[in-house]
């Protein structure tokens, strides 16, 4: 299907909700050009786990920064998933952002992805 996907010319995003830590390696060796990683997913294992050319999206935890935290909180776990991903990462939520999160922490969260100098790729 990836193979498929990639004839078209379009970039495929793998999303698998939950603990994926067994199956880190698994996802990696499908071939989406976009791994995005729910909350419970060290990025740190992840970028062991995948090729280097895959871009690494998400992992903020929706509840315990984006809605509970605050704006500093967000830049900080931001920040250290930025580090832990390397260069090819895209800023997300681990999992849906809950309906109630601060308007000042979405706001967080936008401001450092646009403060950031995109890589550019090949595939992506």
């Amino acid at each position: 299907m990836v193979d498929g996907v990639h004839e078209m010319g379009a970039w495929v995003r793998l999303h698998i909700c939950g603990n994926t830590r067994p199956i880190l390696e698994g996802m990696g060796r499908l071939g989406a050009d976009i791994v995005d990683l729910d909350s419970l997913a060290p990025l740190d294992e992840a970028r062991r786990a995948v090729d280097p050319g895959q871009v690494l999206l998400g992992n903020i935890a929706p509840v315990r920064v984006l809605r509970d935290g605050t704006p500093e909180s967000v830049r900080e776990a931001i920040a250290e998933c930025h580090r832990q991903a390397g260069p090819r990462y895209i800023v997300g939520a681990g999992c849906e952002v809950p309906r109630e999160t601060p308007p000042e922490n979405l706001r967080a969260l936008t401001e450092y992805a646009r403060s950031v100098r995109p890589v550019a790729t090949a595939n992506c």
